[in-house]
């Protein structure tokens, strides 16, 4: 996954970007280095601090996971100098207290699974360029976050986020619209620095791939943006994980003081490349919401479907927690599909954010129910750059062989 900091980059891509960088310093050094000084004494600084506790109380484990985490992370950005900028984003994550949970590196596997490893990484590593009018070029180790990241997005909730090693094209020359490509060699996932801890990383942390992204996005109906996509996932390290999706998402609101909200996207997914698969499955959610009087309620239906038993509808790079909810059970399709019919509602009490979200789950396919979940979440700004958060999640697998859990977190974010 991330390369560690006291290590080279691992990917052939990460070697390439190196060479831009040394290169356009070197040159600009020699010619203008009074400039290239400004450029880099007036870039910005940035520091944060994300304290968490999670405690995970699964009856498929027989004992509680209790992880006690710091991420630190430092980001600086250049200033643009010749339509070119750099940044470098560096994370460590520290365990505070015991190693009482599963992280997926070591041993303790009679513990709930708190997916957070200690280490330090680049997490963000790339150069910009937009000397081309309309568009940004961006090559190295960055965020791609698209549309609500149900298929392409950063897992953010995690402490070691996910981040991309590609090349990135953002243009705007249409009116209303941004159109988006990426070509990813490598996909650096949440489970911490490639080499692990004591050497040994979890399966999978670091996905070698060959996946071309698009994405485009309309904002000019003035009710709602529209978005098409197709993502080519070539997963050399995954290869059944291979697929190709097309689909398209509209969302938007309506009016003022009491506000329409509305949700629709339909996605269409295939086996792709090496996938030993043949399989097609559809995807699909509707959500409708009224915002009124600092109350928000939803009401929603999701469908990852399947096709017999050749295959699932699956969202490998998606920001996972953030859907099918926080007890994180639906990580993977099951093989039958599944079906989320949730409702939320959302306010603010005393100033802080407060919310209840309800899952059903049922198969696609099949009659199995899957159970369901209750989640809270209270958030609360304290000062500017201060934010407490916590959430509790609480599923009942019912009749299906998915294990009840329930677990919490406690979190302090400090930005400076």
């Amino acid at each position: 996954m991330k390369y560690a900091v006291a290590k080279g980059p691992k990917s052939k891509l990460a070697v390439a970007v190196a060479a831009v960088v040394i290169g356009f310093a070197g040159q600009t050094f020699a010619d203008e280095a009074l400039t290239l000084e400004d450029a880099l004494k007036g870039g910005k600084a940035d520091f944060s601090f994300r304290y968490r506790f999670e405690n995970v109380d699964d009856d498929g484990r027989d004992n509680e996971g209790r992880a006690s985490t710091l991420k630190s992370r430092f980001t600086y950005t250049t200033q643009t100098y010749k339509d070119f900028q750099v940044q470098l984003e560096v994370d460590n994550v520290s365990r505070i207290g015991g190693d009482n949970y599963d992280d997926l590196h070591n041993s303790n596997t009679d513990r709930g699974v708190v997916a957070d490893t200690d280490g330090t990484a680049f997490n963000q590593a790339w150069v910009a360029y937009t000397g081309i009018d309309d568009t940004t070029l961006k090559a190295g180790r960055q965020r791609i976050n698209l549309d609500n990241q149900r298929f392409v997005g950063g897992v953010g909730w995690r402490q070691n986020e996910q981040t991309y090693d590609g090349v990135t094209i953002v243009n705007t020359s249409l009116a209303d619209t941004t159109a988006v490509y990426a070509y990813v060699q490598n996909v650096e996932r949440i489970f911490g620095p490639d080499d692990g801890r004591d050497g040994t990383p979890a399966a999978n942390s670091n996905l070698e791939t060959e996946a071309h992204i698009f994405n485009i996005n309309y904002t000019g109906l003035g009710f709602g943006t529209l978005s098409g996509y197709a993502y080519l996932l070539d997963m050399d390290d995954l290869p059944d994980a291979s697929t190709q999706t097309f689909g398209a998402r509209f969302t938007g609101s309506q009016g003022d003081e009491t506000k329409l909200l509305y949700t629709a996207e339909y996605a269409r997914q295939s086996d792709y490349k090496d996938s030993s698969k043949s399989f097609d499955a559809d995807y699909y959610t509707v959500e409708a919401g009224v915002q009124a009087k600092g109350i928000t309620g939803k009401v929603g239906y999701e469908v990852l479907g399947a096709d017999d038993d050749k295959g699932s509808f699956s969202t490998p790079l998606a920001t996972l927690h953030k859907f099918q909810g926080f007890a994180d059970k639906f990580l993977a399709t099951p093989g039958d599909g599944v079906e989320d019919t949730y409702a939320s509602v959302f306010t603010k009490v005393m100033g802080a954010k407060v919310g209840v979200i309800y899952h059903d789950f049922e198969a696609d396919e099949g009659s199995v129910d899957y159970g369901d979940e209750i989640d809270f979440v209270v958030a609360k700004q304290i000062q500017k750059n201060v934010h407490l958060l916590f959430k509790y999640a609480n599923y009942n697998g019912k009749d299906h062989s998915k294990t009840d859990a329930q677990k919490a977190w406690l979190q302090l974010t400090v930005k400076f």
